[in-house]
């Protein structure tokens, strides 16, 4: 029996053996009777390529606290022969009607003339599924949609219409080919017959698919999540006052960046939206390869309405209380002497020291950072894994104007480099004076980083050297302190 893919205290990785482990995908959350389920994608071990890598069943995890996960196995396994599951049982959702677990995923028969479908199972133990003789139950109208993408299926009761509604991500039959991305919605009275609207739920006309849908109401709006692999790739959401919109972009739409992807959330007793997302393998395991379809679950997140009516996100307290095990961090100057805090006073320059950080263990590690900003022009930022000359590794950077926070790689130092896009961006307010907060969160080669507790960049490295941490200011006065936090042996 596999792992727990997300066990804090019982694994002390947290990450799978991608030798013997498949890759994980798709959350599909659900909490019930006091229990956290997670439900997730997982393919075969040792396949990079499609259609091999997207023969996923569902794999089945519960937890009663957010840190220990047991595993309760396969809960939907691949179809057989003429099955609409036989190449994937993908996304969907779990709703809970009358003592009875309805499952709505998508069916994937590759060689068929309408490729993925919406299916069907039940449940009244919750760890045993049995699909319905139905399926597939759902198609897409062919005069609207097109045929090849019906799939993701997000089912919840709208109590002010006292239907069941029905998400779906679909592309619309008409337009420019880049721009057909929509919500399909489709309603039922029973979870049993479902009628499609022919207006979709959701139409910008300006992405490709929008993936993984759900919505839910936090604050006072409603909130769309979906995610999407063009423009931008990122889960991102929308708000409007009613589900039937109008739905409009918020000022900063992202959640986190490319690597943080199909994230989905539930809704616990405490009343808290903690979500699930996972970040991307790189073919071969090397830094440089190509970014794949699956990989390892990222750590849970709460996402809670911040200032301005932002959606933020923020790790849970149950996995903050791991961390109790704290030392302050000693860092070293260019001219070589120590300090707990370290005051780089360079209006219109540059300087940069080091944190002596030592031999990290690899299970979760958090490394904290705060910034006291008191005459701030250019930023600040933290360059991980690098050498002495700062050409290679990760270069994690706030700009004092803009607010922007970026991750990316450094110059080569050659006289036709350019400063590289980042791999990825997030923003926040800007300052010239004040705190600014980094949490780096270390498992093995992933890094979440979170900036002031409420926005958050994820990247995935293969670096072949230890993990370091160098403090940078340009054009300012700012005084650094560092902390590392482990668990309790």
């Amino acid at each position: 029996m596999a792992q727990p893919v997300l066990a804090v205290s019982m694994n002390p990785l947290g990450l799978r053996d991608p030798k013997f482990d498949g890759p994980q995908g798709d959350a599909i959350p659900f909490f019930h009777e006091g229990r956290y389920h997670l439900f997730y994608l997982e393919a075969p071990a040792g396949k990079d390529d499609q259609p091999d890598r997207g023969r996923t069943p569902w794999r089945h995890i519960v937890s009663d606290n957010l840190i220990d996960w047991h595993d309760l196995g396969i809960a939907l396994p691949l179809g057989e022969g003429d099955d609409p599951d036989v190449d994937g049982i993908w996304t969907g959702s779990i709703i809970a009607v009358d003592g009875v677990l309805h499952v709505f995923y998508t069916g994937g028969r590759r060689m068929a003339s309408i490729p993925q479908t919406i299916c069907h199972a039940t449940s009244t133990d919750g760890v045993l599924f049995e699909k319905s003789p139905s399926n597939p139950i759902h198609f897409p109208h062919r005069m609207w949609f097109e045929q090849r993408d019906w799939r993701d299926p997000f089912v919840f009761w709208n109590g002010e219409h006292e239907q069941y509604w029905m998400l779906i991500t679909a592309r619309a039959s008409e337009g420019p080919a880049g721009r057909r991305g929509v919500v399909a919605l489709s309603t039922s009275d029973d979870l049993v017959s479902w009628a499609t609207v022919r207006e979709p739920f959701y139409a910008p006309g300006n992405t490709y698919s929008m993936e993984c849908p759900e919505v839910f109401r936090l604050g006072d709006k409603w909130r769309l999540v979906f995610s999407r692999f063009t423009e931008y790739a990122a889960t991102v959401y929308r708000e409007a006052e009613d589900l039937a919109g109008p739905w409009r972009t918020p000022r900063q739409p992202a959640l986190d960046g490319a690597h943080w992807y199909a994230a989905k959330s539930l809704e616990d007793v405490h009343g808290r939206r903690i979500a699930f997302g996972w970040v991307h393998d790189r073919r071969g395991f090397t830094e440089g390869g190509e970014w794949l379809w699956g990989g390892d679950m990222c750590l849970p997140r709460e996402i809670f309405v911040g200032e301005d009516d932002r959606l933020c996100v923020r790790i849970p307290r149950e996995i903050e209380g791991q961390l109790m095990s704290q030392r302050a961090l000693l860092i070293r100057q260019a001219s070589g002497d120590t300090t707990t805090e370290w005051e780089a006073s360079v209006p219109g320059a540059f300087s940069i020291a080091e944190i002596e950080i030592g031999a990290l263990q690899r299970s979760l590690t958090r490394l904290t950072v705060e910034a006291d900003l008191q005459d701030l022009a250019g930023g600040v930022g933290l360059a991980l894994y690098t050498n002495t000359r700062l050409t290679e590794g990760l270069l994690l950077f706030f700009d004092a104007s803009t607010g922007v926070i970026s991750l990316g790689g450094p110059t080569g130092g050659q006289e036709d480099d350019r400063l590289p896009v980042p791999f990825v961006t997030n923003q926040i307010k800007g300052r010239s004076s004040g705190k600014l907060r980094f949490d780096l969160y270390l498992r093995g080669n992933v890094l979440e980083i979170f900036v002031d507790r409420q926005v958050a960049l994820t990247y995935r490295q293969y670096f072949d050297r230890p993990f370091t941490a160098k403090p940078y200011v340009e054009d300012g006065v700012v005084t650094f302190r560092a902390m590392l936090a482990t668990r309790k042996s």
